[in-house]
């Protein structure tokens, strides 16, 4: 027995003195100083720690193995090669060597087209795909180039898109766009050419509101493309504007939103309510290291506005539906907090999704910083000075009131319809016309009965929307200096 207690005190004080290495040792090279904070911040928060061989605490036999460990690897090097089955169960960690760059991101700002688009196979068994517009942002270079919702693209610079090129394209900061055309169910290209170039956006992501009154309903038709914390007063604004318009019904559409804020989903669930205040919306657990942040967010009355650099700036009252059934619309890209959106209202309401399988997010993460004495969880105390490098691991699982996570392939839709299939003239988001709006309307309406026109483009399939492409487009979060059971 005493050999077991001594056992266990030479592990916790190798641990504790990793904990205490000192970073400027002769041989302790800069990159093995990020790399030093790599290892102990994924080692203590990242959710699948119990099952990475090198993260655990007895991995090493002295200080000497791990130095030498970290020694010679790049961080990012590292930082992949400490993934739990990367590229299948963890699809979803970065890091990053400038934590502005993604704070900023995760605000909305970043260099834009100011378009969204979803790329699409010109047959089932060919590599080339093509571009389709699907919405443009107000005073953005698309905008001024004159594309608009349904615009078709085949090429950029003269180079025909491919499932392999599509990223190098498409991330330039400038390109010329060549157009195509769908016709009789058949792809052309045009001799039209766009040239646009990227600027710095914040987009909102609170994109278009409506009210639809037809057979004696007020429907709300709400477009919401992410989750994210420094517009929750524009959303609050939104609901706000579609209960004094008195509606009874609520489409929500989530096609092009790939998740963020988990707080602010918890926000947007007590706005559609208001009649669960208290009740838990969603559970959030982290590995066995961190049990202590175990959270439930629960429905509330009172929401946190932030800045755009994610500070928190005040509160306010939160408006409420009160609404007992929702309509959801969904795409490929729709996932993380959207789908946790979805999950977290199933226990308490009707949700009827319409459109296309989810993209299958259930696990979200925290920004980690060099910050030891904050738990790695601060960019403003106490982080080192000498890098901005910054993590984003997976470190929790999310599930709803009855302890059950979205589907980790997405959600299928209750009423399935492809939005690729009517790009031969695919109607402005919010015409009547518009293939899901429209199914959902004739949903609340006629019980189902159906009267949109079957799409005629079925020759391609969809790949992948841009919201995919982008570098913490499809994610799930919590804000900087998140609270434990807030």
């Amino acid at each position: 027995m005493k050999n077991k207690i001594f056992l266990l005190l030479l592990v916790f004080a190798f641990i504790s003195n990793l904990h205490s290495c000192k970073s400027d040792d002769d041989h302790w090279s800069p990159s093995a100083s990020v790399n030093d904070f790599v290892w102990k911040a994924m080692n203590s928060w990242y959710y699948w720690q119990s099952d990475v061989p090198n993260l655990a605490d007895n991995r090493f036999g002295s200080e000497a193995d791990y130095e030498q460990f970290l020694n010679g690897k790049q961080p990012d090097e590292l930082f992949f090669g400490l993934l739990y089955d990367y590229g299948n169960t963890d699809r979803f960690s970065w890091i990053v060597n400038d934590y502005n760059q993604l704070q900023n991101e995760f605000a909305g700002q970043r260099l834009s087209y100011g378009m969204k688009y979803g790329l699409v196979y010109v047959s089932q068994n060919s590599n080339q795909i093509f571009g389709y517009v699907q919405y443009v942002l107000p005073n953005s270079p698309a905008s001024s180039a004159g594309l608009k919702r349904g615009d078709i693209f085949t090429r950029i610079n003269g180079i025909q898109l491919n499932d392999s090129n599509y990223a190098e394209l498409l991330g330039a900061d400038s390109g010329v766009f060549g157009m195509g055309y769908i016709q009789d169910g058949q792809l052309y290209n045009s001799n039209d050419e766009i040239s646009l170039f990227k600027i710095e956006m914040i987009e909102n992501p609170v994109f278009f509101s409506s009210v639809i009154e037809q057979g004696g309903h007020k429907i709300g038709y709400l477009i919401y493309n992410a989750f994210r914390a420094n517009f929750n007063i524009e959303l609050n604004n939104a609901v706000a504007e579609l209960k004094s318009q008195g509606i009874t019904e609520l489409i929500i559409d989530l096609r092009y939103n790939g998740g963020g804020s988990v707080q602010t989903c918890s926000y947007l669930g007590s706005m559609i309510t208001g009649q669960f205040e208290g009740q838990s919306f969603t559970q959030l657990t982290f590995n066995a290291k961190r049990t202590d942040y175990n959270s439930v967010y629960k429905f509330v009355n009172e929401g946190k506005s932030y800045d755009d650099e994610l500070n928190p700036i005040g509160s306010f009252g939160l408006s409420h539906l009160n609404l007992s059934k929702i309509y959801v619309l969904t795409l490929s890209g729709t996932a993380s907090a959207s789908e946790m959106l979805i999950n977290s209202l199933k226990p308490y309401m009707s949700v009827t999704t319409i459109g296309q399988k989810t993209y299958g997010k259930t696990v979200g993460s925290v920004t980690l910083y060099d910050s030891p004495s904050t738990n790695y969880t601060s960019s403003t105390d106490g982080v080192n000075p000498n890098h901005k490098w910054a993590m984003q691991p997976i470190v929790f699982n999310g599930k709803n009131s009855q302890s059950q996570p979205s589907p980790v392939m997405g959600f299928q839709p209750d009423i399935e319809i492809s939005e690729i299939a009517y790009l031969e003239n695919l109607p402005a988001l919010g015409d009547l016309n518009e293939p899901l709006l429209g199914a959902a309307v004739n949903q609340i309406v006629s019980g189902g009965k159906s009267h949109t026109q079957p799409g005629l483009y079925s020759s391609g399939r969809m790949f992948k929307s841009s919201v995919e492409l982008e570098r913490f487009g499809i994610e799930m979060y919590l804000e900087k200096g998140f609270e434990i059971n807030p």
